[in-house]
Formats: structure tokens, C-alpha cells, sequence
């Protein structure tokens, strides 16, 4: 059975956006002190550089749900902030 195991959006992302520098370097993020919301957009951050899609595909996203796919691993479901952003559809679509 599939769950949703978090959620976050364009402002988690925007206040975040000073750990990407941090991620990408692969240095430890110490998440303590963040939301729930936060520690989702900092799953979706990691996912995105471990696969190398453009981190300034984040501005072009509404919403990502993170899905517990039963097997151990995570789906993402993504929610863009312009639905007919056939590109940003297709980089997405690209990486899974």
C-alpha cells in the first residue's frame, strides 16, 4: 500500500534555498531544527542533485508530495506551478 509521507512547496524551497550550496557539495545538513515541511523540501533538494536535475527547476514547482512506495523507496509527485510547462514536465518525466 502506497502512503503519503510528506509534502512541500515553493516557499519551503525558497527558504532552503541556502542548503543547496551546502548539499551539493555533500556536506551534512543538520535538520533538527527545520519543520516537517522543511525536511521534505530538503529530500526533494537531495533527490534532485543525486540526479542531477537543475536545481532551477524548484522556482517551476507548486508542490511535491512524497509517496512511500511500499518497497523502501520514495515517489515523488510534483506539482507545477504552471500545469501546461511541458518542459519542466519533460525534465521531470526524465529523471525517474
Amino acid at each position: 500500500m502506497r502512503k503519503i509521507i510528506g509534502q512541500c512547496n515553493t516557499s519551503d524551497f525558497a527558504t532552503l534555498a541556502h542548503l543547496s550550496g551546502l548539499m551539493e557539495r555533500g556536506e551534512e545538513v543538520d535538520l533538527t531544527n527545520l519543520t516537517n515541511r522543511q525536511k521534505v523540501a530538503v529530500r526533494v533538494l537531495d533527490h534532485f542533485i543525486n540526479q542531477n536535475i537543475p536545481l532551477k527547476t524548484l522556482s517551476k514547482i507548486r508542490e511535491v508530495l512524497v509517496w512511500d512506495m511500499g518497497d523502501g523507496g520514495a515517489g515523488f509527485e510534483y506539482k507545477l506551478i504552471d500545469p501546461g510547462d511541458s518542459e519542466t514536465l519533460a525534465i521531470l518525466r526524465g529523471y525517474r
